[in-house]
């Protein structure tokens, strides 16, 4: 399975072909609008996708899109998630849970990182029982949310998940990513890695990781973000 991860920054309805061109099962897409129609993928795979708008006032929303034999339905619990999250069950070949995840800051919303922890005690309550990936744009951590997202980082550890960038890298806890997810303007020397895919431990141990490049994604004028795209074997998820 190819699961991605990319904030669109809007556009989606041409970024669409792009993210397709990469081969995705199953993505999360951040800030993007869905379409009124989905199409199929370019080796002809029937699209399904769920959208939510995490801010009502706003036109930007939080997508998950599925490629057949991949498909996705709304989780039984998904009324009781934080808003800025969108629970799904994805069916298929292996059944698991999926909390698409994009941190906003608006009035009444906690900063970014106490998001991600409340995203967190949800999959605690309810996602119990089947495997669980956690992806998004999680807007952290920065340096001055090191410490918080650290803790947030252990949580998801005792539930036995990991983030698949920092274990496919070998990078130890005090080792911080060098391969940026996120340019801020649009500048290559201004990168941050906040963009994340979380999984089960076993699925991860074999997965690779592709982080896309600068000039392809953001010099192009595509976004201010890169896709993460993890391809997880087929075995592992067994």
């Amino acid at each position: 399975m190819k699961l991605a991860t990319w904030n669109s920054c809007g556009k989606f309805d041409t970024n669409l072909g792009h993210l397709l061109d990469l081969g995705v099962d199953v993505a999360v897409v951040c800030e993007a609008v869905a379409p009124a129609t989905w199409p199929t993928t370019p080796d002809g795979r029937i699209i399904s996708g769920l959208d939510w708008h995490v801010r009502s006032d706003s036109w930007k929303q939080l997508v998950v899109l599925a490629c057949a034999p991949w498909s996705v339905a709304r989780h039984d619990e998904g009324g009781s998630a934080p808003d800025w999250t969108l629970p799904v069950r994805v069916l298929g070949p292996v059944p698991f849970t999926l909390v698409a995840l994009w941190p906003v800051k608006f009035a009444g919303t906690p900063d970014y990182v106490p998001q991600i922890d409340r995203a967190v005690d949800w999959i605690e309550k309810f996602a119990s029982g089947e495997p669980v990936v956690l992806a998004g744009d999680f807007n952290a951590p920065i340096t001055s949310s090191l410490a918080q997202y650290a803790r947030v980082v252990e949580r998801l550890q005792d539930l036995g998940l990991v983030d698949t960038h920092r274990t496919s890298r070998g990078l130890t806890a005090d080792e911080e990513p060098t391969e940026a997810t996120y340019f801020q303007y649009r500048r290559s020397e201004k990168p941050f890695h906040i963009d994340h895919v979380v999984m089960p431990s076993t699925w991860a141990r074999r997965a690779t990781v592709e982080i896309g490049d600068f000039d392809t994604w953001v010099g192009s004028g595509r976004s201010d973000h890169v896709p993460v795209l993890v391809d997880v074997p087929d075995d592992d998820m067994r």
